[in-house]
C-alpha cells in the first residue's frame, strides 16, 4: 500500500474507567488487532469511524485529517467514507438484499453494473438477490454485510468481529471469501478478532491489544514464536500453540506427520512440503493423560512426556521433547492417576483436535 492509504492513529479515549491509548501507523493491505473482550478493540474502531469521539489526539488518513483535537477538526462518520462490517451483520431486515446491499452506494457504483456483479460473484451471493435477512443463514447475512461496505466504495474497510457468531464450520467456508476480498479490492481493511486463525489467515500485519494498550506488534507468525506474546495463550482460549516441521504428508492415507523431536504427531492431510513448518493449536481440554502407552483407542497420537507441574490439580503442564502442553483435567482424576512433578506420562489426542494457523488461504 503507498503512503496515501497509511492510517496514522494517536489518541486517546476514556470510558469510565477505562481509558484506550493508541499509537500507531498502519500501512499493510489487511492489519488485525487481536484482543479479549473489554480489550478496546471495538472502541479503536469506533473512534476511527466517527461513531465516538477520542478526548485528544489525531487520526490521519493518508493526507486526510480525519480527527485532530488540537485544530478541532473532527469529520462526521458519512464524510469519511468508512466501510463498517459488524459481528451481526445489521442488516436492515425490512429490505432485500439487493436492496441492502445498494443501501448509501455512491452515484459512481450505481452507474458501475460490473463492480457490483463483481463484488457478487466473488461473495457468491446472486442468487440471494431477492430475498430478506431472516431468509439467510449465518454465514450468507455475513457475506451480504460485506458486500454492502464493500459496495460504497470505502477508503478503510472496518470489520468487527465480523465471524464471532458463526460456528467453526462456517467460519472455515468464510475466510476464502475474506481472502479474495483482500487480494481483489485496493482497499486497507482493519480486522478486530479474538481468534489467532483469522489473524493467520488473513492479515499481513499483527497488533496484539490489551486493556486499552497495544502489547504487542508483529507480523501474524511472529505471534507463534515471540516470548512476550505468551499471553495470547489467555485471550484466544488456546493453551498451546505450536510451529512444528512437516515430517512427511501421505495424502492416499490422508494423513501429514509433524515432528516434535523425535516423536509425531499425526494430522489430517495438508499440501505441503517436507520441511514446512506448520503452526497449530491445541485446547488443554482436547488432550487427555494416560500412563500408559498401548491403549485401544482410536486417537492417533500418543505422545510421551514428563510432567513440569501440577497446578490446583486441574492444570498440568507436560514436557514432550523440550515442548510444554498444558492440560486440563479434574482434581478426581489427578488424584486417581496420582500426577506429580517428573513423573512420566503419555499425552493422547485426536487428529482432529489438532487445529491449524495458517498465513495464507
Amino acid at each position: 500500500m503507498d503512503e496515501n492509504s497509511n492510517l496514522s492513529l494517536n489518541f486517546q479515549k476514556r470510558l469510565g474507567s477505562f481509558n484506550l491509548t493508541i499509537d500507531c501507523v498502519l500501512s499493510q493491505k489487511v492489519t488485525a488487532f487481536l484482543g479479549a473482550s473489554g480489550s478496546g478493540k471495538t472502541t479503536l474502531l469506533n473512534c476511527i469511524s466517527g461513531t465516538l469521539t477520542p478526548d485528544r489526539g489525531q487520526i490521519l488518513f493518508g493526507n486526510e485529517t480525519l480527527y485532530d483535537s488540537d485544530s478541532r477538526i473532527n469529520l462526521a462518520p458519512e464524510k469519511r467514507r468508512i466501510g463498517y462490517v459488524f459481528q451481526e451483520g445489521h442488516l436492515f431486515p425490512h429490505l432485500t438484499v439487493k436492496q441492502n446491499i445498494r443501501y448509501g452506494q455512491p452515484k459512481t457504483v450505481q452507474k458501475n453494473e460490473n463492480y457490483v456483479s463483481q463484488i457478487l460473484d466473488i461473495l457468491e451471493i446472486s442468487d440471494l438477490l431477492e430475498r430478506y435477512p431472516k431468509q439467510l443463514s449465518g454465514g450468507q447475512r455475513q457475506r451480504v454485510a460485506v458486500a454492502r461496505a464493500i459496495n460504497m466504495q470505502p477508503s478503510i474497510l472496518l470489520m468487527d468481529e465480523p465471524l464471532a457468531s458463526l460456528d467453526r464450520g462456517l467460519k472455515n467456508r468464510i475466510i476464502p471469501y475474506l481472502y479474495n476480498i483482500k487480494q481483489t479490492y485496493e482497499i486497507p481493511i482493519l480486522y478486530v478478532t479474538h481468534a489467532i486463525s483469522e489473524v493467520m489467515a488473513l492479515a499481513d500485519e499483527a497488533y496484539i491489544i490489551s486493556e486499552g494498550k497495544i502489547t504487542f506488534n508483529g507480523e501474524p507468525h511472529e505471534l507463534l514464536t515471540t516470548p512476550s506474546t505468551l499471553p495470547i495463550a489467555n485471550i484466544i482460549g488456546v493453551e498451546n500453540i505450536l510451529s512444528l516441521p512437516i515430517a512427511n504428508s501421505d495424502k492416499e492415507k490422508g494423513v501429514t506427520a509433524l515432528e516434535i523431536g523425535t516423536q509425531r504427531l499425526i494430522i489430517p492431510y495438508i499440501e505441503n512440503g517436507t520441511n514446512n513448518e506448520v503452526p497449530i493449536a491445541i485446547r488443554a481440554e482436547d488432550i487427555i493423560i494416560s500412563l500408559e502407552d498401548n491403549l485401544p483407542i482410536s486417537a492417533r497420537n500418543i505422545l510421551k512426556g514428563t510432567i513440569d507441574s501440577v497446578e490446583n490439580q486441574t492444570l498440568v503442564s507436560i514436557s514432550v521433547e523440550q515442548h510444554l502442553m498444558t492440560v486440563k483435567i479434574t482434581p478426581d482424576a489427578c488424584k486417581q492417576l496420582q500426577l506429580c512433578q517428573g513423573k512420566e506420562v503419555y499425552c493422547v489426542i485426536k487428529a482432529n483436535a489438532v487445529n491449524l494457523l495458517w498465513s495464507d488461504s
